[in-house]
C-alpha cells in the first residue's frame, strides 16, 4: 500500500486536496470518482519525488485511461483559467513524467507552433485515444468553446472509467474463484493422481470407469510439461489475438448473447456507451452522421457497430434517427426510441440521451449484481462437482484395495 496525495474538483468546482492509501493510482482515481470528485492530479508519496506531476509515471510505454482523463481535465482547467493553448501544453509537458505522454505532448506542441490546430497535433497518435477524444476536440476548436468542450469530455471519460471499473470489480471475485478452483484441479491431476497410478496398476484390482478417465487425463497432462506450457501459451496468444479481429469479436459476442444474464448486461453497457457518446458529440456541434460513426467505434459491440452503420446511411438519406433506430428493436429498446422522438421534436436530444445513459447505468449496476449472484454459486457448483469427482475417483479404488486385501 502507498500513500497518495490527490487534488480534485468537487461538484461546485472548488479544489479539494487530501491523502489516500491505496495499492495503485487507478484505485485512488476510482475512489475519487465514487465521491463525485473529478481528479486533477494523483501523486505517489512513496516514489520520493519520482512520481510527482499531473501525469506521473505508471507503466512502461503506452498511455492509459487515467492518463487521458488527467490530460483532458488539466487542459480544461488551464484553458478555463485564461491560459492560451501554447501555455497550457507547456505546463503539461513540464509536469508530465510519463515518457509516452510527454512525447505526444511535445509533438502536438511542435505542430501547434507550426500553425496546426491542437487536434491535428494529437491526430498523430489517434490510436492512443478513444474516438470521442478526437471528435470533441475538433468540435471544441471549431465552436470556439474548447474549455467547455474539454470539461464535458473530462466528465464523459470519468463516467466511462467508472463504468469499466464497476464491470472489472464485479467480475474480479468470479475470476479469482475460477483460477483458484482450476489450481486445485491441476494439483490433483498433476501431483496426486500420478503418485497413486502405480499403486492402482500393481494391485490387480479392476479400476472404476471414472478413475480410468481421470488417470487418462492425468497421463496426458503429465506426459510433457514443456508441451503443456507451449500449448497454453499458444492458446492464450490465439485467444488474445483472436479477440482483436473482426470475426473474433463477432464470435465472442455471439457466444455471450446465448447466456441470458450476460447478454442483457452486454446490451445495456452498449446502450450506455452509445447514448452517452452520441449525446456528448451532438452537444459539441458535431453532425449526426459523424457522431454516429464515432459512437459506433466507442460502443465496442459488433451488432451495434453494424446497426449504427446502417442508421448512419439512413440519416444521410433523410430518414429521422428515431425511425431508423426503430428498425432494430432487439438492440434499441422502445423507451430509447420514444425519448429520441421527444428530443427530435423539442431540440433537446443531447440532454435526453445523457439522461437515458445515466438511467441505464443504474440498470447496469443491477445487472452486474445479478450476474455475480448467478456466477458465484454456479462456479462453486461446477468446480465442486469436478473436484468431488476427482476425489471420488481416488477414494473409490482405495476402498476396493482395502477390501481386496482384507
Amino acid at each position: 500500500m502507498s500513500t497518495f496525495i490527490y487534488e480534485a474538483y468537487n461538484r461546485d468546482g472548488a479544489t479539494v486536496r487530501g491523502e489516500y492509501e491505496g495499492s495503485s493510482r487507478e484505485e485512488v482515481v476510482g475512489h475519487l470518482i465514487k465521491r463525485d470528485l473529478t481528479p486533477i492530479s494523483v501523486d505517489d508519496l512513496s516514489a520520493k519525488g519520482k512520481g510527482k506531476g499531473l501525469l506521473a509515471l505508471e507503466f512502461f510505454g503506452s498511455i492509459g485511461p487515467v492518463d487521458i482523463m488527467f490530460l483532458v481535465r488539466n487542459l480544461a482547467a488551464t484553458t478555463k483559467a485564461g491560459l492560451s493553448i501554447a501555455e497550457a501544453i507547456e505546463i503539461l509537458i513540464a509536469d508530465t513524467e510519463k515518457p509516452a505522454m510527454k512525447r505526444i505532448l511535445q509533438e502536438a506542441q511542435g505542430l501547434f507552433k507550426g500553425g496546426q490546430t491542437l487536434s491535428k497535433g494529437f491526430e498523430q497518435h489517434a490510436d492512443q485515444f478513444p474516438p470521442i477524444f478526437m471528435g470533441m476536440l475538433r468540435a471544441g476548436e471549431m465552436s470556439g468553446q474548447l474549455d467547455k468542450t474539454l470539461e464535458e469530455l473530462g466528465e464523459y471519460l470519468s463516467k466511462e472509467y467508472n463504468l469499466r471499473s464497476k464491470v472489472k470489480s464485479a467480475l474480479m471475485y468470479p475470476v479469482i474463484l475460477l483460477i483458484a478452483s482450476g489450481g486445485v484441479v491441476a494439483l490433483l491431476l498433476v501431483f496426486v493422481l500420478p503418485r497413486l497410478t502405480k499403486a492402482f496398476e500393481s494391485s490387480g484390482v479392476e479400476l472404476p470407469f471414472i478413475t480410468k478417465v481421470f488417470l487418462g487425463v492425468s497421463s496426458m497432462i503429465t506426459w510433457s510439461f514443456t508441451l503443456d506450457a507451449v500449448v497454453l501459451a499458444l492458446l492464450a496468444w490465439f485467444f488474445v489475438y483472436f479477440r482483436t479481429t473482426r470475426f473474433g469479436k463477432k464470435l465472442f459476442f455471439s457466444i455471450i448473447e446465448q447466456i441470458p444474464v450476460a447478454s442483457d448486461l452486454i446490451k445495456k453497457i452498449a446502450l450506455v456507451r452509445f447514448s452517452r457518446t452520441f449525446g456528448n458529440l451532438i452537444a459539441s456541434g458535431i453532425s449526426a452522421v459523424e457522431s454516429l460513426e464515432l459512437s459506433a467505434q466507442s460502443v465496442g459491440n459488433h451488432a451495434y457497430i453494424q446497426a449504427l452503420g446502417a442508421v448512419s446511411i439512413d440519416i444521410k438519406n433523410g430518414i429521422p434517427l428515431s425511425e431508423s433506430l426503430a428498425k432494430f428493436p432487439k438492440l434499441f429498446p422502445r423507451l430509447l426510441v420514444s425519448l429520441i422522438i421527444v428530443g427530435e421534436r423539442t431540440g433537446s436530444l443531447s440532454e435526453i440521451l445523457r439522461t437515458f445513459s445515466n438511467f441505464y447505468e443504474e440498470e447496469v449496476d443491477n445487472k452486474l449484481k445479478n450476474l455475480t449472484a448467478v456466477l458465484e454459486p454456479a462456479l462453486l457448483l461446477v468446480m465442486g462437482v469436478l473436484v468431488g469427482s476427482i476425489a471420488f475417483s481416488i477414494i473409490l479404488p482405495i476402498y476396493q484395495l482395502v477390501g481386496h486385501f482384507t
